[in-house]
């Protein structure tokens, strides 16, 4: 004859077993679902060059970054900034005497930025106006619109810095637990030529 307590009891340690699993599922799952608090962008980490593969093809430089499910092609005849995948010059950049490589007389500059943010297009266009707004006496904003960059919706953001005289665009998007940041840096007098270079280095980005 079957043991109804031990019967109960061993339905009830199932039971039990189940909701755990459920429960911890469901919290790895929140765990997962969650976005990076605005607070935490600064610390979250970025990936590093090394993570960036430099590849010579028949075509060009073929950049890969497989961590980040980015690659890109490395403009013809531009210059890698100290030799960062991430960071190069057009063969026309004439620097400023005596500054940095963030101003020069001429040329065009691009910068790839990627990171381990999970973010949505909404909170993203938030944190980046709020951050213009607070250095509007230093940033004027040109334009803004959205974009569709390797199939993700992106901002893009024109802005200049008078003082600098120095203009810039921006493109910013997230994917899953991703934010990818694209940027393009000239004097205020090489708009024309630097965008179309930009818009065409935009086409040979993927994201995965």
């Amino acid at each position: 004859m079957l043991n109804l307590g031990k019967f109960l009891n061993k339905k009830v340690i199932f039971i039990f077993i189940v909701v755990l699993i459920l429960v911890g599922g469901g919290f790895f799952w929140w765990q997962k679902s969650r976005e990076t608090p605005i607070e935490k962008w600064e610390a979250a980490k970025v990936s590093p060059e090394e993570d960036y593969v430099v590849k010579e093809t028949p075509e060009g430089k073929i950049v890969e970054n497989k961590k980040m499910g980015l690659t890109y092609k490395i403009p013809q005849d531009w210059t890698l900034e100290k030799g960062s995948p991430t960071a190069f010059f057009s063969p026309d950049i004439k620097f400023r005497e005596g500054s940095s490589s963030i101003f020069f007389e001429k040329g065009c500059k691009i910068n790839v930025y990627a990171s381990y943010i999970k973010t949505n297009l909404d909170t993203l266009k938030k944190f980046i106006e709020a951050d213009f707004s607070n250095f509007s006496t230093l940033i004027k904003v040109d334009e803004s619109s959205v974009l569709k960059l390797s199939g993700y919706p992106a901002l893009k953001y024109k802005y200049h810095i008078e003082n600098f005289k120095m203009e810039y665009v921006s493109i910013n998007f997230p994917s899953e637990n991703k934010h990818y940041k694209i940027s393009l840096s000239n004097p205020i007098d090489g708009e024309e030529h630097c965008e179309a270079e930009f818009n065409k280095f935009l086409e040979t980005v993927s994201v995965d």
